[in-house]
């Protein structure tokens, strides 16, 4: 028998039932809130700029791959992998000068065991610990200043010494076993002609006359090709062609540019004046071109746009104008084809049969396989003397600038850094990744402003940009147990992706352009730390070796020693340390009385003033510490 109920009961039952089923859409209500609430934490956290950054607003890597991947095993640097070894320590004889500044605390050159020197220093001159990137800091005394300039020259002079003991005319030293490396580059002394020009800024003389010896002497190029192997376009222009010329720029001498242009002329052969681009590799014996298979015979719009101040270059100082109109060719194609939906950026990939940027599994960033390209669009225009005709090359920069704000920059907010990500091409979906080559960003932010005389508000913008990017690639380094930078970080809380230190330039010549462009000893502390660190872990017994892993202690060495450590890292170090006059960045310096326009080169030592290029080249010396 059913249970009856009494009108009273029946009331109360429904509204037991109404009250179950408001919580019931309460509950759910909560849930849905609390989750909401996750869902954009979650998203803030990961990516995207908060409110507060705003004002930043108006200023104006397929996925980066992951070292196993191809691609990324060809990227600079990457090239050539070798089995891990450990690290070997060597301890060098002093000189009299960098002994007494190592006693007054200025020396990392101490060595491995020196690593406590810099906050000896420190405290003894109650400087702030640069630990603390917030904090004022004061510069240090002049002889500790010059201290640490001498640090650095002794440190290339222990790398020098040692690639021409063992493998001088080689393209590279084996750091570790002293072993003459003489086909990384095609066999034709890589690091003597990257690394010369770094010689006579550091005033090596009789180390830079010998080189200057082997190049006039012994330097050859007529066998390259023969073997059937092809060389890399992109590597030899930047790290040979841009060394002679750098060497010809600083001395004068003509040899360096009768080799420069020597070599040049094999390597037109790359040319296709129906594409008008380089090809990515080429044989100079039989000129044979093509691009390399695990690109997908895709140009890179780093390989094919980052030859244009050696090609302008060349055509100025021989009066040829076919290199600069060869290189020049890619520019027009910017022109025609416009940057990706108006973005101010480009894929990195180029279908040079199409005459278009290929958007199939590629990507949009300013690191890997794209980050020079954006950087000689600035130091082209700066070369030229800002002619009219080239202020679209200021243009394509700004835009670059303005779409690398609005699409690639985020805040991370449990790093509380900035950080470029990549973009995936035609998804536009975001890869939170960042890698070691994007540090040349801030120092190109930095030059960006000295050359800019008229929009106050813009150099303002960039410049607070270049700060925020700066603090992120410092913390690269600080954050890891040896005090070096990983090649690869993601985001949020900067998880290391490839842990190998590869002895890259990139944020030390960022800090030289912030150094110069705010006159803050914070840079210059940024820097000594990152160099004491250098010498504490990647000296071995015939130069400096390539990192495995930065995270862990003690650090293991891999026998590399990359040209661009002589040509640009140990450069940077030096100007990040030495007075401003050694090489001046603002308009009003003088050299001799004679206002400097450009110094050409891909060690990129651009010089900002508004003398069209022709007054400079009628200027055999550029810098006053060499006038007579």
């Amino acid at each position: 028998m059913l249970p009856s109920y009494s009108p009273k009961g029946r009331k109360r039952s429904q509204q037991l039932q109404l009250w179950k089923r408001a919580g019931l859409v309460g509950g759910v209500f909560i849930l849905a809130l609390f989750l909401w609430v996750q869902y954009t934490i979650l998203t803030t956290n990961l990516g995207g700029i908060p409110a507060h950054v705003g004002e930043l607003q108006g200023a104006t890597q397929q996925d980066s791959q992951h070292p196993d991947n191809n691609e990324q095993a060809h990227l600079r640097g990457n090239e050539h992998q070798s089995q891990p070894t450990a690290a070997v320590g060597k301890e060098e004889v002093e000189t009299d000068a960098v002994n007494r500044a190592a006693a007054a605390g200025g020396g990392a050159a101490a060595g491995a065991e020196g690593g406590g020197a810099m906050e000896e220093m420190l405290a003894d001159e109650d400087v702030a610990d640069v630990v603390d990137p917030d904090m004022t800091v004061t510069a240090v005394p002049s002889d500790q200043q010059e201290a640490r300039r001498l640090a650095v020259r002794k440190a290339m002079k222990f790398a020098w010494g040692n690639y021409e003991e063992h493998a001088f005319g080689g393209d590279e030293v084996d750091p570790i076993n002293g072993w003459k490396l003489s086909n990384v580059w095609g066999d034709i002394a890589c690091s003597l002609v990257d690394g010369i020009d770094t010689l006579w800024i550091m005033d090596l003389k009789d180390e830079f006359q010998r080189a200057r010896d082997y190049v006039a002497n012994q330097l050859d190029f007529s066998h390259l090709g023969r073997d059937g192997n092809k060389v890399s376009v992109f590597e030899t222009i930047i790290r040979e062609v841009g060394g002679l010329l750098s060497a010809f720029d600083l001395s004068g001498d003509i040899i360096f540019k009768q080799k420069a242009k020597e070599l040049m002329d094999l390597l037109t052969a790359a040319y296709d004046e129906k594409e008008g681009v380089f090809y990515t590799l080429l044989n100079p014996y039989t000129k044979e071109k093509s691009f390399a298979a695990w690109a997908g015979y895709r140009a890179h719009i780093a390989d094919i746009g980052t030859l244009q101040l050696e090609t302008r270059y060349l055509s100025d100082i021989t009066g040829d104008p076919k290199y600069a109109e060869m290189g020049d060719a890619f520019y027009q194609i910017l022109k025609r084809e416009g940057s990706y939906k108006k973005t101010g950026l480009f894929p990195v990939h180029f279908d040079a049969g199409r005459g278009k940027f290929d958007t199939r599994g590629s990507v949009i960033t300013l690191g890997a396989l794209g980050d020079s390209f954006y950087e000689y669009l600035l130091k082209v225009y700066i070369y030229s003397g800002k002619r009219e005709e080239d202020e679209y090359l200021r243009d394509l920069y700004d835009d670059a600038v303005r779409g690398m704000e609005e699409h690639l920059l985020y805040f991370s907010i449990p790093d509380d850094l900035y950080f470029l990500q990549e973009l995936k091409v035609p998804s536009f979906s975001a890869v939170q990744r960042m890698d070691h080559l994007l540090c040349f960003v801030p120092g190109l932010l930095a030059l960006g402003t000295l050359s800019e005389t008229e929009d106050n508000a813009k150099n303002a913008k960039h410049l607070e940009l270049a700060e925020k990017l700066m603090e992120t690639c410092y913390q690269f380094y600080h954050r890891q147990p040896t005090g070096l930078s990983p090649d690869i970080v993601s985001f949020p809380k900067m998880r290391v992706i490839d842990p190998k230190y590869r002895l890259r330039p990139e944020t030390i010549e960022s800090l030289f352009y912030l150094y110069r462009a705010t006159k803050n000893p914070k840079y210059r502390e940024f820097g000594w730390e990152i160099f004491e660190a250098l010498e504490a872990h990647t000296k071995v017994k015939h130069g400096y070796a390539a990192i495995l892993d930065v995270t862990k202690l003690p650090a293991q060495t891999e026998n590399k020693m990359e040209s661009f450590f002589l040509a640009e890292t140990l450069k940077y170090h030096y100007l990040l340390q030495a007075p401003e006059s050694l090489i001046p960045l603002d308009n009003k310096s003088r050299a001799c009385g004679i206002r400097l326009s450009a110094i050409c080169s891909v060690k990129r030592l651009v010089c900002v003033a508004d003398l069209k290029t022709s007054s400079v080249l009628e200027t055999k010396r550029l810098f006053c510490t060499w006038c007579t």
